[in-house]
């Protein structure tokens, strides 16, 4: 693939003058369209529904005029005043499939119309193709911005089935003009093909939480919970993890955390009271889990367990944070044994 450096110059003033040239005739034949893929690149296409003939000479192209419509902001901050993309990560690559590369560039400018700015990419020189097969999809350039900020799309020359057409500045258009063919300017426009491109959804995390202690205990003996944190999601966690505890009256927290993390207030802290871990980076990769050991001792008889909520980590589904530990029975502490007869 070729990186074209862009700039735009006096050749893009040209070519945008003669867009209103470039309208749709008759018997229009050139269809265009945009993509985003999944390396995180724009794809710009177009195709033809007739053949044309290299060895007729119709496939060398004059100009490429191709507009497309995009949030304000896409290809230049919202407050700039200038028509040069800036927000364009290392210019655009040609991928024109031409047999005399390095005889044309690719400029480009952009200008806002209400929320919406508008980008241009037009292509001076004579590419020359090899033969044009009706209805092949031919490659022209792609190019990365600095943030997805919603659907990119087609400029509409004329209204179609996905909307009204759009409203001209600075003779916006798609159009191509093929020096060799008689009558080529009302072969520029047919219409877009495919759909708006949608923003990728980020990967994010998605934290549960479980807490696991034995089955039985004994007054005033401690025993330990294993907290679990998991990331169910399927992006790492990122910053700050926390999770709070309900200790239950009848139940003193000893000691807890280590491995990064950190519980607070420290122990021996008598319920019922909060205890919250806290680990400032555990960096939880997608379908990977951390966990941690809470100390305890009962106090008292009976059906003891603990309960957790775990938060941050970048997650935004809070519906599964909660967990509540199996319950640990706590015994009278008295052996049964042998009674004997005096």
């Amino acid at each position: 693939m070729r990186k074209i450096l862009l700039s735009f110059s006096f050749l893009l003033g040209l070519v945008l003058s003669n867009g209103s040239a470039h309208g749709q005739g008759s018997t229009p034949h050139f269809s265009y369209k945009i993509e985003l893929r999944s390396d995180g690149y724009y794809y710009a296409t177009m195709k033809s529904d007739v053949a044309y003939s290299a060895s007729s000479n119709q496939t060398t192209i004059s100009t490429i005029q191709y507009t497309l419509v995009a949030p304000i902001g896409t290809f230049a901050p919202i407050s700039a005043t200038s028509n040069t993309m800036t927000n364009l990560v290392g210019g655009v690559e040609d991928l024109l499939p031409s047999t005399n590369t390095g005889n044309y560039i690719w400029s480009t400018q952009r200008t806002a119309l209400n929320a919406n700015e508008y980008g241009y990419f037009a292509l001076t020189g004579s590419p020359i193709l090899n033969n044009i097969v009706a209805g092949v999809e031919i490659p022209l350039f792609r190019f990365r911005t600095q943030a997805c900020l919603g659907s990119i799309r087609m400029y509409r020359n004329v209204a179609d089935g996905t909307g009204v057409a759009d409203t001209p500045k600075l003779n916006s258009a798609n159009s191509i003009y093929l020096s060799g063919v008689s009558g080529a300017l009302s072969d520029s426009y047919k219409d877009n093909y495919g759909t708006a491109t949608i923003c990728p959804t980020p990967p994010l995390p998605d934290l549960t939480t479980s807490i696991s202690g034995p089955s039985t205990g004994s007054p005033n003996t401690a025993y330990t919970y294993t907290v679990t944190i998991n990331n169910v999601g399927s992006g790492a966690s990122t910053g700050s993890v926390s999770e709070s505890f309900s200790i239950p009256t009848g139940l003193t927290f000893n000691s807890g955390g280590g491995s990064g993390w950190i519980c607070a207030p420290s122990g021996p802290v008598a319920g019922p009271t909060t205890i919250v871990c806290t680990n400032s980076a555990p960096n939880i990769p997608a379908s990977g889990s951390v966990n941690f050991p809470l100390n305890v001792t009962p106090t008292t008889t009976g059906g003891i367990s603990v309960s957790g909520i775990v938060s941050g980590g970048g997650e935004t589904n809070t519906s599964n944070n909660n967990a509540t530990s199996n319950t640990t029975t706590v015994g009278c502490g008295i052996s049964a044994g042998v009674l004997s007869k005096l």
